[in-house]
C-alpha cells in the first residue's frame, strides 16, 4: 500500500512521485528546500520534488495528498506520537501541530545519529525505549500550561509548576538512561575483545599519556617552556602508580622500556632523563608485581562478615571492596554521608562499597557509629575500624 505524503513524514521522505501518475519517474524530494517569507517571528519554507532531468516543482502542504512517498531517508520514527506531540503543546504553543512535527523530528534525527554509534543488534532495542521515553515527555509536557496560551484567568501557577518540575525530572532521567545505555554497550563490546586486543589498545593509550607529557618535560628542559618540571614529572609518575596499583605489570613494563628509549633520546638532543636512574618509578614494576600477586592470594581467600547494627559489612576479598549492606534504605543524610566519604553504590552487588583498604575500614566505622553528625566517641570509631581491618595482609 503506497504512503501518501503528509506533514507527519515529509521529512524523511526521500523519494516521491505523482499519486494519479504510477508511471511517473520518482522526484527526489526537498524537505523546507526554498524559504519564501522570513520575518522576526515566523519563517515560511515549500518543499520541492525534483525530477531526474532537474525541473523542480514547489510543494506546499495543501499538495501532499496528491504525492506518495517511494522511499525513506530512514524507517524508524516517531510518527504514530505525533497527536501525543499535539497535546504535548496544546497548552503551551499557539502551534501545536508544528510543535510537535518539530520535537519528533530532532528526536528522529538524535536517533539516527545515535544508530550510527551502536551496533545494529542495538538498534531495534535502543528505538524502543525511546520510543516509550519520548511518549512520556510527551505525556507530562501535557499537563504544562502557559497562561499566554490558555489566559491567566484563575491560572494554576502551583499545579503547573509541579507539572513543570514533573517534566523535567523525565527529560533528565531520558538523557540519563541514554548515557547509561551507550556505555552499557561499550562495556559490553570492550568485554567481547580478545584479551590481546584489550592489552594492546590500553598500551597504546598508555604511551599517548607518556608520550605528551615527555614532550612537555623536553620542551621546559630545551626551550624553557613555562611549565613547572618537577610538577610534571610528579604527575607522570602518579599516572604510572597507579598502573601499579592495579596491577599493570606488563604495562609498567612496556612503559618502563619506552621511557629508556626517550631518556637516551632526549639526553642526545640536549636534554635531560625524564626520571632519574635513582627514581622510584624503575620499583614500579616490582611493586605491581606484589600486588599482582596479593590479588591472586585474595582471589581463594574466604570472604569476612561482620553483623553490625542495622548492617552487614563484608571484606570481599576477590573483588578488594570493603561493602556495607543495609537492612532497609538508608536515610537521605547516611547517603549523603556514604557519598561524601566516597562510598559508591554498586547495582550489581546492592550495596555500598569502597576499595578494601584501612582508610575504607575507618570510613565505614565512622559512617556506622558517628552518623552524619559525626558525634561519637572517636575511640569507639577507632575501635570498630580495627576490628574490621584485623589481620588484613597489606
Amino acid at each position: 500500500m503506497e504512503t501518501i505524503l503528509s506533514r507527519k513524514n515529509c521529512h524523511r521522505a526521500k523519494t516521491v512521485r505523482p499519486a494519479n501518475e504510477p508511471e511517473s519517474t520518482d522526484y527526489t524530494f526537498g524537505f523546507r528546500a526554498v524559504k519564501k517569507h522570513e520575518s522576526f517571528m515566523y519563517c515560511a519554507y515549500v518543499h520541492t520534488a525534483t525530477a531526474p532531468d532537474g525541473t523542480k516543482v514547489e510543494l506546499g502542504e495543501a499538495d501532499f495528498k496528491n504525492w506518495v512517498v517511494i522511499s525513506w531517508l530512514y524507517e524508524e520514527n516517531l510518527e504514530d506520537l505525533y497527536e501525543a506531540g499535539v497535546r504535548a503543546f496544546s497548552g503551551t504553543s499557539q502551534t501545536p501541530d508544528d510543535r510537535a512535527a518539530q520535537y519528533i523530528r530532532e528526536y528522529e534525527q538524535e536517533i539516527q545519529e545515535d544508530f550510527k554509534k551502536l551496533p545494529e543488534e542495538d538498534h531495534l532495542t535502543y528505538f524502543k525505549k525511546y520510543h516509550e521515553w519520548v511518549a512520556t515527555l510527551f505525556a507530562r509536557h501535557s499537563r504544562v500550561m502557559s497562561a499566554m496560551v490558555v489566559g491567566p484567568a484563575r491560572f494554576p501557577t502551583a499545579k503547573n509548576k509541579s507539572a513543570g518540575d514533573a517534566y523535567d525530572r523525565a527529560y533528565q532521567e531520558f538523557r540519563a538512561w541514554r548515557e547509561k545505555f551507550f556505555k552499557n554497550v561499550e562495556r559490553r563490546i570492550e568485554t567481547a575483545k580478545p584479551q590481546d586486543q584489550r592489552e594492546e589498545e590500553e598500551w597504546l593509550r598508555v604511551r599517548a599519556d607518556i608520550t605528551s607529557s615527555a614532550s612537555t618535560i623536553f620542551g621546559i628542559d630545551t626551550r624553557h617552556e613555562p611549565y613547572n618540571r618537577s610538577l610534571m614529572v610528579s604527575n607522570l609518575y602518579n599516572r604510572m602508580e597507579t598502573l601499579a596499583k592495579n596491577g599493570k605489570v606488563e604495562m609498567l613494563r612496556r612503559a618502563a622500556e619506552f621511557i629508556k628509549e626517550l631518556n637516551v633520546r632526549f639526553k642526545a638532543e640536549g636534554g635531560k632523563e625524564i626520571f632519574t636512574s635513582r627514581h622510584k618509578f624503575w620499583k614500579l614494576t616490582e611493586k605491581a608485581e606484589e600486588i599482582l600477586a596479593k590479588q591472586a592470594e585474595n582471589t581463594n581467600r574466604e570472604n569476612e562478615v561482620f553483623e553490625l547494627y542495622n548492617c552487614t559489612v563484608v571484606k570481599n576479598y576477590e573483588e578488594d571492596r570493603l561493602q556495607i549492606f543495609h537492612e532497609e534504605k538508608p536515610a537521605p543524610d547516611v547517603i549523603a554521608l556514604l557519598k561524601r566519604e566516597a562510598w559508591k553504590w554498586s547495582r550489581n552487588n546492592v550495596c555500598w562499597q569502597r576499595q578494601l583498604t584501612r582508610n575504607a575500614c575507618y570510613s565505614a566505622a565512622r559512617v556506622i557509629i558517628g552518623g552524619p553528625n559525626g558525634l561519637s566517641n572517636t575511640e569507639e570509631v577507632s575501635k570498630l575500624a580495627k576490628k574490621l581491618w584485623g589481620g588484613h595482609q597489606e
